[in-house]
């Protein structure tokens, strides 16, 4: 692969938002931490070149993305975690929590929401965990596509 991918790649990483779980209530949404506070959260995850396996830019990116998924899919399904979150990176090795979720609190409202009556079938157990996957992984998504002079500086108010 020609270097200039390789740094491509790399710049990816380093300026990609992170997701987060923990079993308490650490951190609030609009807090600055540092990188060593990140060691507070029980997981988190950002897109990570050191991580594939592959030989080309394309599927290296690919798998990338691939293994994020994979990592927020496990940590709601079965992680036994209280709260997800999502970091986004400012300048000097600072992270903005930009996203805040308490799990059982969007469970509760999702079902309140689309089932009133508690009739539940068994069928549709996982539809509040896969609805806050889509919404976690979209606003993941939409923060990696921002321009790289906004969302990777501190232009938040």
């Amino acid at each position: 692969m020609k270097s200039r991918y390789k740094k491509h790649l790399k710049r990816m990483s380093k300026r990609s938002p992170i997701i987060s779980f923990s079993q308490a209530d650490i951190h609030h949404k609009g807090s600055v931490l540092t990188e060593n506070e990140l060691s507070t959260f029980s997981q988190h995850m950002k897109l990570n070149h050191e991580e594939t396996y592959s030989d080309t830019y394309t599927s290296k990116k690919e798998e990338m993305i691939s293994n994020l998924y994979f990592f927020v899919d496990n940590y709601l399904m079965c992680g036994g975690h209280t709260h997800i979150f999502l970091l986004i990176p400012l300048s000097n090795g600072f992270y903005q929590v930009l996203e805040k979720e308490n799990i059982s609190e969007w469970v509760n409202a999702y079902w309140k929401k689309e089932d009133p009556k508690n009739q539940r079938d068994w069928r549709y157990m996982d539809e509040d965990i896969n609805d806050l996957f889509d919404y976690m992984i979209n606003q993941f998504n939409k923060h990696v596509k921002k321009k790289k002079a906004c969302i990777y500086n501190e232009c938040f108010h």
